[in-house]
């Protein structure tokens, strides 16, 4: 027994075996953030590295400092717990570079100082990893900058006139993300709907904290936009990295053999749906060419083809949702604790789930309850084979008292509100259309076999695996057909991450039972039937050359170099709080978030397609699209001034659906003072 924290400095180096691995894994994570952003982003990085460092005690004292889990596990803690201090900074009013610094020295010293009075470490007594099981986790790591590395060099890339290109679906999440960094950039608590100012942000908003507060706090002589896109990207990066590598370890502690986990979890990120092969089989089929590839949604065929459920598979979630990726990794931690230790864990071992979970919970309100509710299922499992069941189930308080207090602290800080009434409980809707036909495109590849790792478990540690994934895999099931919130979809991609966390242990368990040739056989079949979906899927999300008409929509948009200037212009010469208008209802589902996502402003009225739906978001816009449209003067002054919006934008879309309308702003600078003009497009100041 050790008392203490231990040195930060594990006690024996990589393996002579491993440097190699290390090395390539080191290159093409430096080559991956350098595509996305040069220097910035590599600058970024470094502020990343330096934000997880606060969770590293924490996670030497949970699991020692020889084990992976300790800096994975540690590093995500770190990065949840940078998070709440940032927040708290930005409460106080006193949010700033040096004050930041500040309470980020205080949160390393509070850490230091409070595991020092750990007196049994570790507190979970993890099995000893080899250089084999050290080299499987950076083989399963090594996949995050070659599909994210991929994918993220075309994301906002420009052409030799400046007009920067993004593909469809990055619209709905990466811009998003960006105009919702440029808000929390304002450090103003609650954050203000970009869409419907000055009403709150109603959204689980705290993964973005580091990455715009670094935005804004960067240095002026980068452009705004690009520095946080930057950022954004980076983030995303690195906390894919940690959640794969957490997955890995995760699975890895329910297996005798290392080959099983890196097998099953490398299957359950490249090859879990079918949709690809159907989508092959279907173009051939009609005697079509596989060009067709590029104009299909090949991770959504089950909407389109069957109006069913979609799931995203693993990839789709790192590339778009990096915060939802976020919380299922923290709650990995929390469960990798409860597969390990069981309900005899350790009050220390306790603690630490009940942090993971609690910051599981303020990254995603609903990924959190359910890594919780799983957690908490398992101590029942495992306490029921145990003496003084009762005595081992209370001890877990702690953790439920965490939890307890995120979901407050959601509440005080408005993240949930209006997530319960839009919620709907049934089987109803897409999950009554060919429910198990959907079910084995999304995710048969790895699922179906993965059934085979149903048999009983015969030491503890095979009970609680088979408690967890059979828990996991129940619960995504019954949120994937049972409940929807809102837009129809949501709370189905994240039950997909659920399953998909849930099922590679049932897969590792199945191929631990096989023999060698069975099992590479096995594993040969899921490559061909799940392979193609992840390579169409990673092709089309870079493939930016294509610029034809989707289905209502064009799959790659554009923002052209005369419109980034007037953005840049907005940035520069209006206040944050000051509300910049452009008209939401012509430019539909593609340019929707112009003027929150590149010129960092507010807007009395959007048509928001990633958060909740309200009546009153189409109300207002009807009012905007009416300001717009009118030849009356007086009349658009006076919806002008009643949204309380300060300045118009104008381009090439509203000149061609109000040639009429547009114009008055031009010849009537009374009460419309033109502040900008360039090729395409204009800034007026409403008088």
């Amino acid at each position: 027994m050790r008392r203490g924290i231990p040195s930060l400095v594990p006690a024996e180096s990589l393996h002579r075996d491993c440097r190699i691995p290390a090395g390539v894994l080191t290159l093409a994570l430096v080559a991956a953030i350098w595509i996305s952003g040069g220097f910035a982003a590599l600058a970024y990085a470094l502020v990343f590295a330096a934000a997880v460092v606060p969770g590293i005690p924490i996670g030497i004292v949970l699991f020692g400092r020889t084990h992976p889990a300790a800096w994975v596990g540690g590093a995500l803690i770190g990065y949840g717990l940078t998070q709440l201090v940032i927040w708290l900074v930005i409460a106080t009013g006193h949010a700033g570079l040096a004050t930041f610094v500040a309470a980020w020295i205080l949160l390393c010293v509070s850490v230091t100082l409070l595991v020092r009075s750990a007196v049994d470490l570790p507190a979970i007594r993890c099995r000893p990893w080899t250089g084999s099981d050290l080299r499987s986790l950076m083989f399963v790591a090594l996949l995050v900058p070659v599909l994210m590395g991929v994918t993220y060099r075309n994301l906002g890339r420009s052409d030799t006139d400046g007009t920067r290109y993004y593909r469809a679906y990055f619209t709905a999440d990466f811009l998003w993300h960006s105009a919702l960094a440029s808000e929390l950039g304002h450090f103003s608590l609650p954050p203000r709907n970009p869409y419907l100012a000055p009403r709150p942000m109603n959204y689980y908003w705290t993964y973005f904290l580091l990455p715009s507060s670094a935005a804004q706090l960067g240095p002026a002589s980068l452009p705004k936009t690009l520095t946080v896109e930057a950022c954004l990207k980076v983030n995303a990066i690195l906390v894919g990295l940690l959640m794969l590598s957490m997955l890995f370890i995760f699975v890895r502690s329910a297996t005798a053999t290392v080959w099983p986990a890196m097998v099953a979890v490398v299957l359950t990120v490249i090859a879990a749906s079918a949709e690809g092969t159907y989508a092959i089989a279907d173009l051939l089929s009609r005697g079509r060419s596989l060009a067709g590839l590029r104009d299909i949604n090949v991770d959504a065929v089950t909407a389109w083809t069957f109006n069913g459920l979609r799931v995203d598979n693993i990839p789709r979630s790192l590339w778009y949702t990096p915060q939802h990726t976020t919380a299922i990794a923290l709650g990995l931690v929390a469960l990798t604790i409860s597969l390990v230790s069981g309900a005899a864990a350790s009050p220390v071992a306790i603690a630490g789930a009940g942090i993971s979970l609690a910051l599981a919970t303020m990254m995603n309100p609903l990924l959190g309850a359910a890594c919780s509710l799983i957690y908490g299922l398992c101590v029942l499992a495992d306490a029921s084979f145990r003496p003084r069941w009762f005595t081992l189930i209370a001890r877990h308080w702690t953790a439920a008292a965490f939890v307890i207090g995120a979901f407050l602290w959601g509440t005080l800080s408005k993240v949930t509100d209006g997530a319960t009434s839009a919620l709907d409980v049934g089987f109803a809707g897409y999950s009554t259309n060919s429910p198990l036909v959907t079910l084995g495109l999304s995710l048969g590849p790895v699922f179906v076999p993965a059934l085979a790792g149903l048999h009983r478990g015969r030491t503890d540690l095979e009970r609680r695996a088979l408690a967890i994934s059979v828990t996991g895999v129940a619960l995504g099931l019954f949120l994937l057909y049972f409940v929807r919130i809102s837009e129809a979809s949501w709370v189905g991609f994240r039950a997909g991450q659920i399953l998909q966390v849930s099922i590679p242990l049932l897969l590792a368990r199945a191929f631990e039972r096989l023999p060698g040739v069975a099992g590479i056989a096995l594993a040969a079949g899921i490559l061909i039937v799940g392979l193609p979906t992840t390579l169409v899927d990673t092709y089309n999300a870079q493939d930016i050359a294509n610029r034809r008409e989707g289905p209502g929509f064009r799959w790659t948009l554009w923002v052209t170099r005369s419109q980034q200037d007037a953005f840049e212009w907005i940035r520069t010469n209006t206040r944050p709080t000051e509300l910049v208008q452009m008209e939401p209802i012509v430019r539909g589902r593609e340019h929707w978030t112009l003027i929150p996502s590149f010129a960092g402003r507010r807007m009395a009225a959007g048509q928001p397609i990633s958060l909740l739906p309200s009546p009153e978001y189409r109300a207002r816009s009807e009012q905007v699209q009416e300001l717009f449209a009118t030849v009356n003067v007086p009349a658009a002054l006076s919806i002008a001034r009643r949204l309380r919006i300060a300045y118009l934008y104008v381009d090439r879309t509203d000149l061609a659906a109000y040639p009429e309308g547009v114009r008055k702003f031009a010849e009537n600078p009374d009460a419309f003072e033109q502040v900008f003009v360039n090729s395409e497009a204009r800034v007026y100041r409403v008088r």
